[in-house]
């Protein structure tokens, strides 16, 4: 057992003796305590939130002084300034994203828990720690009596294929190899598990597993269609799985076993319900978080946060993609953490309301923003005490709009500007000639 699936078996233990012992409920339980554990995270998510919302008119402010300049210098200049504005303001645009990233690795770890139930549901590994790998080859090898003993002529020649292409799954699921130079009397391919020399494959659990929960109903199904040699159920009863199954979770829900995957055909069709609604949840959750946050982040080019559609409409339908590829307990997890995270999201919202951005506000980020442009130049010069060269020296603005320095410029053109000339009882080091002006934002851009 890995030691990171450790602490999470035991939670997942816990849970399920809460639950009774219900698979589907103690996936519950379970995403509960996984968001109780990530609120302060979620906390902190609400409170960058609302550090957003307070930096936002100064971000619409700087971007309306760029406003309609697509060319790239000018929009990196103002990336830089917005991204200067949020880091003067305590703003980090990527705090919110980390919950979001701690919910990924949660899910594998769940993911490998279902997959192994023996290990990280049960005490079974607990007792023997070979469980596993001495319960593969007596598997593999009852696949192989199972095949032997279907009635073919009792199938159709479609259905038989495709019941035989399913043990062989599971055959090789658990490690098995197919052996090519060897042939039942069916005329199948026989698969072999050498313990000696196979590897388990990273399903073997769940194949075993699912084979002591549902084997025998199966095969009973199938003796009593009369598609099966009955002495089948004998040789099944001599394996002991029946002593292991009550240990196991249920993971039945009516007729549905959670450990299946969806699929298009059979009983585990109605298991389709499950992506179904992991797209409807996420996608809900997405529309009911914006309502509840009442404003959208954007990066540092005005776009919205994850893409806008692709958040609201491309993310729920990854997820539902990937819940159809793996074992129905995945989405069911998935469904039960979205439903709880919406909850989550209005406690907050409601505990921890994020302000809406006003006209006043912006107006103010305006007024602010040009206070700020406006600059004061300092020009510095030493000389000597009996220096008269820089007396006359006037600032003067150029045909360009640029700012330049003349002794002797036409009065004309000569802008408002303040000179001073310092002494050396003014200052005690040098005596400077100090010429401030002050220009207008419109000066700086030109």
């Amino acid at each position: 057992m890995s030691w990171i699936y450790v602490p999470f078996s035991y939670l997942m233990k816990g849970c399920l003796f809460i639950a009774g012992n219900h698979y589907i409920f103690a996936l519950l339980f379970f995403a509960i305590a996984m968001e109780l554990i990530l609120l302060p995270l979620k906390i902190k998510q609400q409170k960058s939130s609302i550090m957003m919302a307070k930096v936002k008119p100064k971000e619409m402010a700087i971007r309306e002084k760029y406003k309609g300049r697509e060319d790239r210098a000018t929009q990196q200049k103002m990336t830089m300034e917005i991204q200067n504005m949020y880091q003067e303001n305590g703003y980090n645009q990527f705090s919110g994203c980390l919950p979001l990233l701690v919910q990924l690795p949660i899910v594998f770890i769940l993911f490998a828990i279902v997959r192994n139930p023996v290990s990280y549901a049960t005490n079974i590994t607990n007792n023997n720690e070979n469980f596993v790998p001495d319960n593969a080859q007596i598997t593999v090898e009852f696949y192989e009596d199972v095949k032997n003993s279907l009635y073919k002529n009792e199938f159709t020649a479609e259905d038989y294929e495709e019941l035989i292409a399913k043990y062989n799954g599971y055959q090789v699921k658990i490690g098995a190899s197919k052996k090519d130079d060897e042939k039942s009397e069916a005329g199948n391919l026989v698969y072999r598990f050498d313990k000696a020399e196979s590897k388990l494959g990273n399903a073997a659990e769940m194949e075993i597993s699912r084979l002591m929960i549902d084997g025998r109903d199966d095969l009973q199904s199938l003796v009593d269609d009369g598609k099966i040699d009955p002495e089948i159920l004998t040789r099944y009863d001599a394996l002991g799985f029946d002593s292991y199954r009550d240990e196991l979770p249920e993971y039945h829900v009516g007729p549905l076993n959670l450990l299946n995957q969806p699929a298009f055909k059979g009983i585990d069709a109605w298991l389709l319900i499950i992506p179904l609604l992991t797209f409807l949840t996420s996608f809900l959750s997405t529309k009911l978080t914006k309502r509840f946050n009442g404003t959208n982040q954007t990066d540092a080019n005005g776009n919205p946060v994850g893409g806008g559609l692709f958040m609201e409409v491309g993310m729920p339908l990854i997820t539902a993609i990937f819940t159809f590829s793996f074992p129905a307990a995945i989405g069911v997890y998935w469904v039960w953490r979205t439903l709880i995270s919406m909850v989550e999201s209005f406690i907050l919202a409601k505990v921890m309301p994020i302000p809406k951005v006003t006209e006043e506000q912006i107006a103010e980020a305006r007024k602010e923003m040009k206070s700020k442009q406006k600059k004061k130049k300092v020009i510095t010069i030493e000389v000597d005490e009996d220096d008269t060269s820089y007396d006359d020296l006037v600032v003067r603005k150029s045909d360009s709009g640029s700012t330049k320095q003349s002794r002797s410029a036409d009065p004309t053109q000569r802008t408002p500007r303040r000179i001073e000339m310092l002494t050396a009882d003014d200052d005690e080091d040098t005596a400077s000639g100090t010429a401030e002006s002050t220009e207008s934002d419109a000066e700086n851009e030109e």
